[in-house]
């Protein structure tokens, strides 16, 4: 055992080398949420955001303790990705044998930066939580009277789901999946069974009612998402080609194993589920949970690609070939550089605001970065939302951005100009309503960096 762990290591200390020597992507809302929170902001009142707050609230506590620089947060990201790679090493080794264990990390260690996977979101965090579950319920399917094993499928499940709402998708595998055991559950232990998700959503309602809060709670956790953002202009983002012909190569590349008829399907029906997770707005990183379940197949997928017949190895070798260059062409764009969102642009403009602000003091970011908020210590106007079109279109909102930036009466606006583009591309959308505000009531006064200007009252 000992020794297994020590061929391990070095696998794992790989998986790290290239993930320093890689583009960190440290999401603005991963510190500007926290930092708010922090500073009395109420979530969804007075932070617009359409997430559960949970992992918000954890992260709430991890910015009082270490601050809001990307260090801490990138530790933390190589903390929760190394603890993937052991489920997938440990899963696969259970279901697969060792040697085949072994490639499946070496499998998950080469795909999973090019797939996004060195950044801190909510995708990533639900990842471990996801194996847990999925592993639990193919054991309880293995054993259905050891029902245990689903009250853990279910407990880590419904921790994933107040992370990230995107879980429910998964929720018809898992209906099916039990409906295949044939096992009738007696009322009793249904109810154990769901308990932790019927705590967890008492304890959430129960938080926000006591707060007057549970209107805002509901729509921006649940209706906005499931019903009203898909509607909203500029939030449906699909696949360019390239990112396609990648995304269905890595599940080509599985044809071998899932053409065999003694693998066990159950991980492959979460990775086909789980692409679901890419829409309604696409990036690769949103693959990441379908990546970690393919993973586990990928040592017994190479041994059943040999035996696979012609046109199957075609395809992969073909499906291969697309994902190789979809590897290099990441490493080469990515190879060293500055994390994403806090480059010496960023701290040079944070600089600057920081010496003509003092603490707390309320600043307006007009289109762009809100990550200067936690570096220079200031704060936005109640309610803050990012300028972001599927938030501020929204009737109504953008006159209550105006009546708490009238109210608070910011002495500085930082913007950005506005690109070319789409109308309601970030970077080029402008809140009309807001965008007239600030130009009747503002004027150019500096340009703190290269993309910056600071706007002072007229």
């Amino acid at each position: 055992m000992i020794r297994n762990w020590l061929l391990v290591l070095p696998i794992l200390l790989v998986h790290l080398i290239l993930l320093t020597n890689t583009r960190f992507t440290l999401w603005p809302e991963m510190v500007v949420y926290p930092y708010l929170i922090n500073k009395g902001f109420e979530l969804y009142t007075e932070i617009i955001n359409p997430y559960p707050p949970l992992f918000l609230g954890l992260l709430s506590v991890f910015g009082k303790t270490f601050g809001y620089s990307p260090n801490p947060y990138q530790l933390l990201t190589y903390s929760v990705i190394l603890f993937i790679d052991i489920l997938i090493f440990t899963i696969s080794k259970k279901l697969f044998g060792i040697k085949r264990a072994f490639f499946s990390l070496l499998f998950f260690t080469l795909l999973s930066i090019p797939f996004g996977v060195n950044g801190l979101w909510f995708d990533l965090v639900q990842i471990p939580l996801l194996i847990l579950s999925a592993y639990f319920l193919f054991q309880f399917r293995q054993n259905s009277k050891d029902v245990k094993k689903l009250f853990f499928s279910v407990l880590f499940l419904a921790v994933a789901f107040f992370i990230k709402q995107q879980v429910i998708w998964l929720i018809p595998l898992y209906i099916f999946s039990l409906y295949k055991t044939k096992h009738t559950l007696k009322f009793i232990k249904i109810v154990i069974i769901t308990s932790p998700l019927l705590m967890l959503t008492i304890f959430h309602l129960t938080v926000f009612w006591s707060k007057g809060l549970l209107d805002q709670y509901l729509f921006w956790s649940f209706y906005f998402p499931f019903f009203k953002a898909s509607a909203m202009p500029g939030y449906v983002l699909f696949p360019s080609l390239r990112q396609f012909l990648a995304a269905a190569s890595l599940f080509v590349l599985f044809l071998p194993v899932a053409l065999k008829k003694q693998t066990p399907k159950l991980f492959l029906g979460f990775s086909l589920f789980s692409v679901l997770f890419a829409y309604p707005r696409f990036d690769f990183f949103h693959l990441l949970a379908a990546l970690s379940f393919l993973s586990l197949y990928a040592g017994p997928n190479l041994n059943d690609f040999f035996k696979a017949k012609t046109v199957v190895k075609t395809l992969c070798i073909l499906s291969a070939t697309v994902i190789i260059f979809q590897i290099s062409r990441y490493f080469q764009s990515n190879w060293s550089q500055e994390t994403r969102f806090f480059d010496a642009d960023i701290y040079q403009a944070s600089e600057f605001l920081k010496s003509a602000t003092t603490k707390n003091q309320t600043v307006y970011i007009q289109n762009g970065p809100d990550q200067l908020y936690p570096l220079t210590d200031t704060l936005p106007p109640k309610p803050w939302a990012d300028e972001f079109p599927w938030y501020l279109e929204i009737i109504g909102l953008q006159k209550e951005v105006i009546e708490g930036i009238n109210k608070e009466n910011p002495t500085f606006i930082v913007s950005k100009p506005a690109q070319e583009g789409e109308i309601y591309e970030i970077g080029v959308y402008r809140p009309k309503l807001i965008d007239n505000y600030i130009e009747e009531n503002y004027k150019n006064f500096l340009q703190i960096s290269d993309t910056l200007w600071l706007k002072i009252k007229k």
